[in-house]
């Protein structure tokens, strides 16, 4: 199950395993409920989904929506943390549709130790992570 906390530059968001859209649908409503305390403030979203698996299109839908709505509703950057090359495709592919490409950053921790040091770098600082990741995008 993906959970949702506060931090010091905004949410982190764990989301390991598989996700069924019933259970996207409760993470993205208590999402909605902590973003919504910011009142439109600026904050930073860390998404941290090593170890996911496949989700069925219904949940990848419910995702694409949530992202879409955080960016317009004060999500200034965020850094996506994964650990396989399809976790990243399918990333990109709905940052894409979803219009928050542009201020994500996607940072594998399979091969980046240092990788939420440089997750925090980018959405407090906006730090580029890696110009060989972006390269390999």
């Amino acid at each position: 199950m993906a959970e949702n906390l506060r931090t010091e530059y905004g949410f982190r968001l764990n989301a390991p395993g598989y996700i069924t859209p019933t259970e996207a649908k409760a993470w993205f409503e208590d999402l909605r409920a902590k973003v919504a305390i910011k009142r439109g403030r600026p904050f930073g979203l860390m998404v941290d989904i090593r170890g996911q698996k496949a989700n069925p299109p219904e949940t990848q839908e419910i995702i694409k929506q949530a992202m879409g709505w955080l960016r317009q509703n004060g999500m200034v950057r965020s850094a996506v943390v994964l650990d396989s090359t399809v976790a990243r495709l399918m990333m990109v592919r709905m940052a894409k549709q979803s219009g928050v490409y542009e201020w994500e950053r996607y940072i594998d921790a399979s091969k980046d130790t240092d990788w939420e040091h440089k997750a925090i770098d980018w959405i407090t600082n906006a730090t580029e992570p890696s110009k060989e990741e972006d390269a390999a995008a």
